[in-house]
């Protein structure tokens, strides 16, 4: 028998955040020219500019780490007002 799905979630056997998805191409190809750019300017900067560049780099993984959690806090709202609406239904 299938464990329900709220006993999952109180037990942390639910983690959305951990959840890897499969990278499309466009992206992958995208990731591995941000990975091959990154490398470039850490080889021409001085100390200075590689500081910057990781502070960048860290600044933006927190940028898109907050886009990510507000996205999901979105859809998982918009996702409870569609079932309430189709258990609220008069038909």
């Amino acid at each position: 028998m299938e464990e329900d799905i709220i006993d999952r979630l109180y037990f942390g056997r639910i983690v959305p955040w951990e959840r890897q998805v499969g990278k499309p191409p466009e992206i992958e190809k995208c990731s591995d020219q941000v990975c091959e750019d990154v490398e470039y300017l850490q080889k021409r900067l001085d100390e200075v500019g590689k500081s910057v560049l990781e502070r960048l780099l860290d600044n933006n993984s927190e940028v898109e780490r907050f886009q990510l959690k507000e996205s999901f806090k979105y859809g998982f709202r918009l996702g409870m007002q569609l079932a309430a609406a189709g258990l609220d239904s008069k038909d």
